[in-house]
């Protein structure tokens, strides 16, 4: 297995940028930073589930059920929030920032590119992973008025061509909801992953950097 990364500072310190980059003024807020989607909105649902073992590896492979996501695309999942809100419905998030490390043992499992990002190092530094490596992508389903999650094509992490966009065997109601979905998070930018129907990555996710930072203390 490739060395483990040096974690870089994560939430207000932020993390993109090279030796030249200007350090921003003292409480500034940068686009870059890692932040907590808790601190912007409240009423999105937290369902993190490689937090716990509910995930296709059994595995509990976060030691916080914390969503950090670069603030730009946090702040565009919170208007994503509040346009459905309007409709009556609402976002529950299953993934957002995923260290590299918990990358490496997905691929480990699933070593297939349509449902996994291969990490790959070089020099013991990282240069290709998943968007989620990034804090620029998200793993979301719909919620009704009530947090009750509502009928999609498939559960998470199905590993199926089901799962893709343009599956087959999709109930009436599911295929509304998804696409209920994806629209929503189109009008904010997010561009959807065709093996996958809940997952999205935002704008520019190319200006972020890969990341090991954890998840918390």
């Amino acid at each position: 297995m490739p060395p483990a990364l040096q974690a870089p500072p994560v939430a207000s310190q932020g993390t993109a940028g090279g030796e030249n980059a200007v350090a921003p003024a003292a409480g500034a807020a940068r686009a870059d930073d890692l932040v907590d989607l808790t601190t912007l909105d409240r009423s999105i649902v937290l369902d993190l589930r490689y937090a716990t073992a509910d995930n296709f590896t059994r595995q509990k492979l976060y030691a916080v059920a914390r969503c950090l996501l670069r603030r730009e695309i946090a702040e565009r999942l919170v208007r994503v929030q509040r346009a459905l809100r309007a409709q009556g419905l609402g976002l529950a998030v299953w993934d957002c920032y995923r260290p590299i490390s918990v990358q490496q043992r997905f691929w480990a499992l699933v070593p297939d590119a349509r449902y996994v990002a291969e990490p790959v190092f070089q020099d013991g530094r990282a240069i290709a992973g998943s968007k989620h490596n990034r804090g620029a992508a998200v793993d979301v389903t719909l919620v009704d008025a009530r947090g009750r999650e509502l009928e999609m094509p498939t559960a998470f992490d199905d590993f199926s061509e089901r799962a893709h966009r343009d599956g087959a065997g999709w109930s009436a109601a599911a295929r509304r909801n998804a696409h209920t979905l994806e629209a929503a998070m189109a009008e904010e930018g997010f561009a959807p992953l065709a093996t996958e129907w809940w997952h999205f990555d935002g704008p520019d996710w190319q200006r972020y950097p890969l990341s090991d930072a954890p998840l918390g203390d």
